[in-house]
């Protein structure tokens, strides 16, 4: 129990630290006269008092719920942040910090590597955040490794073109000839051995840096049952935590995140669900209610069912509620249970009409909500069988490896999460209803809307067919969607790349993935659901007459992800595309004169010489100075971009104003 009491200290430190960043820097600006998120401090206050309970410190628990009481006073008009409400709550700031300091000395980024308890012994200490750049660093090498397949290719080449030279030579040619070939086939044979080596070898570093991030899935549920218990008691009710054993592994960033949304369910269950012993008499039930937790795994994927025997969802309250929040237009029909379920989720909704320590506030489902969204999960509420009310959640195992669908659509390769595929189908046109709103599928007794998955993503879709179509249905917390596309590729398990890492900001995608003949865009299900499908969001829809025919586009950059992306893109509009690693590279290229080149795509910051370098060879070159060059960097400053116009840019897109559209319309009015 030290251990675990230990772990837990440590991750409350952690989440301590995060949140009171946050509480501080609302405390300044509010002091200051800048705007404050009143909803997200007191988030924040309400996050800091459920955690607090959970590792049993009171003082902290009564601190935030202080903190978190003031606030919702502010939010009502009741109070307002003039200084004296300020003292308050930098007094409460600080008394939180103060219940928390003599029993959180464990370093913060701190984690047990340690397989399961009873390994106790060989357990070491790694800051966490050592790990993850450790399994960043792997997926680079990933990546770096994936390029031995290119060069294999030039190899390939190369030998093929040797086996066609003619065979008329004779002498000294004859014999030179003979040798080149022997020396190329040996070659090629020796970079297929280091590619399938390597390949071997990158995985198995790969799979072991992966385990470093591993936890038991089990460590998550220890230390609820007297919480549990307890606040049960203090309600005035009788209640008990049961959980089911579970011996799989998950990522620690998954389970660390889990664990506020897992308590805030749980103090839901007791609050909301379980009802008080004479109520339960009078319904037939034991004085003691039940709350059962079970955890299991399934093709990459962690699901959790927490269910009560208490009283169950009520509908017409949940409506009512809705109605008055304006969650509902004023005489819009009731919307279907899965969609009005799904209102519990939203901000500030809460069905209890009295506000105390642990409900009435509206934002403890909605936390979970946001929490399981950004672990590309989902979450549903649900009535229970045959009482009471039961939730679920399902969340990849890991956060860098996924299971993953791939798809083509407006000419194209993208990837969605397997787990967001509810099934796959064929469908011709006629399997469609027409409505109002747009084409829906009836399945399941349930009105499904109907998009084009390219029309969602602003390309160009291809003509209306005739004949059946791949379509595939995604599902999300409380709605579901029919995507129409192109063709299904493969179901493959991909390391998924952070798109922060890209010089991109390209709408509905959450990351990206490394394939054989480039980069695909993984697409984020919750916002593909969300997305307008009557036109193309946040960039212009492409027309396909307008794709170029067979121009050259050469992409100089140093970072591989950014010039495959790139590349991809490019290339899937029609453009032939070549590479080069930096500046002089592509300077070598350009004067080479073997590509008859249209345009260049360059970054600024590169080795050897940046992209300003490479701008002023090509404009100091008779030979090159018409080249149009398109500069790409996430370097904004007035002074660079003024910078790379005067020395001759045609183009300079920024990080901040780049998607996937605006590289397409740059390079189609320059060539």
């Amino acid at each position: 129990m030290e251990d675990l009491r230990a772990e837990l200290l440590a991750a409350f430190a952690a989440e301590l630290a995060e949140h009171m960043a946050g509480i501080r820097e609302a405390l300044a600006d509010a002091a200051a006269g800048r705007p404050v998120d009143l909803r997200e401090f007191s988030r924040r206050t309400h996050s800091l008092k459920g955690a607090a309970r959970a590792v049993d410190l009171p003082q902290t628990e009564a601190a935030a719920h202080d903190a978190e009481t003031i606030l919702l006073a502010v939010e009502r008009g009741e109070r307002t942040l003039d200084p004296a409400t300020l003292g308050e709550l930098r007094t409460l700031a600080d008394a939180i910090e103060d219940g928390a300091r003599a029993d959180t000395r464990a370093p913060e980024a701190d984690i047990v590597a340690a397989p399961t308890p009873a390994a106790a012994a060989g357990r070491v200490h790694v800051a966490g955040h050592h790990v993850e750049r450790l399994a960043r660093s792997v997926h680079d090498l990933a990546n770096h490794v994936s390029e031995q397949d290119r060069i294999a290719e030039m190899v390939h080449a190369l030998a093929a073109e040797l086996a066609d030279m003619p065979a008329t030579l004779d002498g000294e040619l004859a014999r030179r000839h003979a040798r080149l070939v022997g020396s190329t086939e040996r070659l090629r044979r020796e970079v297929e051995r280091q590619r399938w080596a390597l390949d071997r070898a990158a995985a198995e570093i790969e799979r072991d840096a992966e385990r470093i991030l591993l936890l038991p899935v089990a460590t998550l549920f220890e230390g609820h049952e007297r919480m549990v218990r307890d606040l049960a008691t203090s309600q005035g009710k009788f209640a008990e935590l049961t959980m089911e054993p579970i011996e799989a592994e998950a990522d620690r960033r998954v389970l660390q995140a889990l664990r506020e949304p897992l308590l805030h369910l749980l103090r839901n269950a007791v609050s909301h669900g379980i009802e008080p012993p004479a109520v339960r008499a009078r319904a037939g039930k034991p004085e003691g209610g039940t709350i059962s937790v079970v955890p299991s795994t399934d093709r990459g994927r962690l699901n959790i069912t927490i269910r009560d025997d208490g009283a169950g969802l009520d509908p017409k309250a949940i409506e009512a509620r809705a109605r008055e929040a304006g969650l509902i237009a004023p005489g819009a029909p009731t919307p279907s249970r899965r969609a009005l379920y799904g209102m519990l989720f939203e901000q500030g909704f809460s069905t209890s009409r009295t506000v105390d320590e642990v409900s009435g506030r509206g934002i403890g489902l909605s936390v979970v909500a946001e929490t399981v969204r950004r672990l590309h999960g989902r979450v549903r509420i649900l009535p229970g069988r045959p009482t009471g009310t039961e939730i679920r959640l399902s969340l990849p195992l890991a956060l860098a490896r996924q299971a993953l669908l791939l798809v083509e659509a407006g000419g194209a390769r993208h990837a969605l999460p397997a787990s967001s595929v509810d099934r796959v189908l064929r469908l011709t046109p006629d399997a469609f209803d027409r409505t109002e709103g747009g084409a829906v599928l009836m399945l399941d007794g349930e009105a499904i809307p109907v998009a084009e998955l390219a029309d969602l993503l602003g390309l160009p879709a291809g003509e209306p067919a005739e004949e059946a179509r791949p379509a595939l249905i995604i599902e999300g917390s409380d709605q579901r969607r029919v995507l129409l596309v192109d063709a299904l590729d493969d179901v493959r398990s991909l390391v998924v790349g952070d798109p922060t890492a890209v010089a991109a900001d390209v709408p509905l995608v959450w990351g990206t993935v490394l394939l054989e003949d480039g980069v695909a865009l993984v697409l984020e299900p919750e916002a593909l659901l969300a997305a307008d499908a009557s036109g193309p969001r946040r960039r212009p829809r492409i027309a396909a007459a307008a794709r170029p025919v067979q121009r050259t586009v050469l992409v100089v950059d140093d970072s591989i992800t950014t010039r495959t992306l790139e590349k991809s893109i490019l290339e899937a509009q029609g453009y032939r595309v070549l590479i080069a690693v930096d500046g002089l590279a592509g300077l070598e290229r350009l004067r080479a004169g073997t590509d008859a080149i249209d345009l260049v795509v360059a970054d600024v910051e590169m080795p050897r010489m940046d992209g300003f370098g490479l701008l002023t060879a090509i404009r100091n070159d008779p030979a090159l100075q018409a080249l149009p060059v398109v500069m790409m960097t996430s370097r904004n400053s007035p002074d660079d971009i003024e910078r790379g116009l005067q020395l001759g840019a045609n183009a300079y897109v920024t990080k901040q104003e780049f998607d996937q559209g605006t590289l397409i319309s740059v390079v189609q009015q320059l060539v």
